[in-house]
Order: structure tokens, then C-alpha cells, then sequence
């Protein structure tokens, strides 16, 4: 209505957002009369795909890598997601066992990876045989045999690389904390497990029901990764910004 500044461009990766728009007659004439908090919506692929096109990480399959969940994160305890000092230890114990039974199944080495704003001496503390690393996500889901998680965006890399995916459920977590997980499970198609069950399946039945699981992503990659075709994002961004505004 004219009541507070419009942002001029708002660039997204998220082809769901231009869709809703384009699907909606109502939404249409309201985004081309201007009435819309944004002036207007750019598709570009997002800061994942760029990395992937533009560096020379070697891809590999050398581990399993943990995205472990930085449960401490301000923004999830400010939705009153912050776990009992029991309750993280009883999470830990029965992840440990998961991935220690993952790592012994497909003869794989664990390597952690935690947020950049989490406590990496607390973490080697709940993880004491394993390696924990910090700032070194993106480097090792690119060596991945399987990545495991439950919360953390970092996942789209995987996603993108088509690795093998478990998602990871905890009943010492909240449902905020589960939720975000099991969003891209439904929509990438994601195989999930609770880290209270036991792997009692045949090892190559289960990779291969991992290895299924991939037929679900090319639709995410394309709805939220890649959505632009081969073009990189942030070129694109400076080319609109250079027509718009110089």
C-alpha cells in the first residue's frame, strides 16, 4: 500500500515462489500492480550450485559423514526447542550406536561435521572416538559414501552431488528440530530412520534402498537448487543489478 519502502528485486532460488504467483490469478495481478512487499522476483540458481560449477572439489566416497545438529543454536531455543541435559545424552548414546553400526556394516570411517557457531570441544566429547570437524562441511559431504542429519541446510550439497541420504529422527529432540529435517525428506524424497532402531536389514538391501532413493531428487534440484538451467547465480545477479541500476 505504499506505507513502508518496497525492496526493489528479491532474488530467489525457490522456483515454488514464482510459481505460487504465476498459478494464482489473483496473486498475478496483485505481484504486476506492485502491491507485493518485493517489486519484483528473480529465479537464480543458488549459492550451492554455484560452488558445485565454479571450484574443483574431488568428489569421493570415502566416509560416512554426520551433519551433527547444533542444538544450541539461538534461533531453535528461542522456539523453546532447548533439550534437557538428559535428554542430549540419551540422543548421543543412541546416535553413536547408529553410526558406529553404519561405519562397522560398509567398513566406512565417521567423520563429524558441526555447525561453525557450535562448541567443537563439547561436541568431541559427545563423540570421543570419532573425528569432529568444524568449517569443513562442504568439503567432506563431497567425499561422502552416506551423509547422515537430521537439521542443517548444508544437506542441499549432498542433495545436489546426489550422495546417499538418511535422515535422522530423535525423539530427545522437538519437533521443531525434526520437522526441518523431515521437510526435506518429503520433498527430496529422503529415506529416514529413528536413531532408537536397530539395522537389522540385510547391509546391500539397504543401500539399495538408499541408492532408490536418489530418484527423488532431481525434482528438489530442480524446484530449489537449479532452478535457472546452467547459469550461475551470482553472475546473474550482478548482470540484473548492472541493468537496473548503472
Amino acid at each position: 500500500l505504499g506505507l513502508v519502502p518496497k525492496i526493489q528485486i528479491r532474488f530467489t532460488s525457490s522456483s515454488e515462489v514464482i510459481e505460487s504467483i504465476n498459478k494464482s490469478f489473483i496473486k498475478k495481478i496483485l505481484y504486476n500492480l506492485k502491491f507485493f512487499y518485493v517489486k519484483e522476483l528473480v529465479l537464480i540458481n543458488s549459492c550451492t550450485y554455484d560452488v558445485f560449477k565454479k571450484t574443483k572439489i574431488e568428489i569421493k566416497e570415502d566416509q560416512i559423514v554426520l551433519l551433527d545438529t547444533f542444538f544450541l543454536n539461538p534461533d531453535i531455543v528461542a522456539f523453546g526447542a532447548n533439550p534437557s541435559k538428559e535428554k542430549i545424552e540419551k540422543h548421543y548414546y543412541f546416535l553413536n550406536k547408529l553410526i558406529n553400526n553404519l561405519s562397522t556394516m560398509y567398513k566406512k570411517k565417521i567423520v563429524v561435521c558441526i555447525h561453525p557457531k557450535d562448541n567443537l570441544k563439547l561436541k568431541k566429547k559427545y563423540f570421543p572416538n570419532l573425528d569432529v570437524v568444524q568449517y569443513e562441511t562442504r568439503k567432506n559431504i563431497y567425499k561422502a559414501f552416506l551423509v547422515l542429519f537430521i537439521e542443517t541446510s548444508s544437506i542441499v550439497d549432498a542433495i545436489l552431488l546426489k550422495k546417499r541420504i538418511l535422515t535422522l529422527f530423535s525423539n530427545f529432540f522437538s519437533k521443531t528440530i525434526n520437522n526441518f529435517g523431515q521437510d526435506f525428506a518429503a520433498r527430496a524424497g529422503l529415506l529416514q530412520i529413528n536413531i532408537e532402531n536397530e539395522l537389522k536389514t540385510d547391509k546391500n538391501i539397504f543401500l539399495s534402498k538408499l541408492d532408490k532413493a536418489k530418484g527423488g531428487y532431481s525434482n528438489y534440484i530442480k524446484s530449489f537448487i537449479a532452478p535457472d538451467g546452467s547459469n550461475i547465480g551470482c553472475e546473474k545477479i550482478i548482470k540484473i543489478l548492472k541493468e537496473r541500476f548503472f
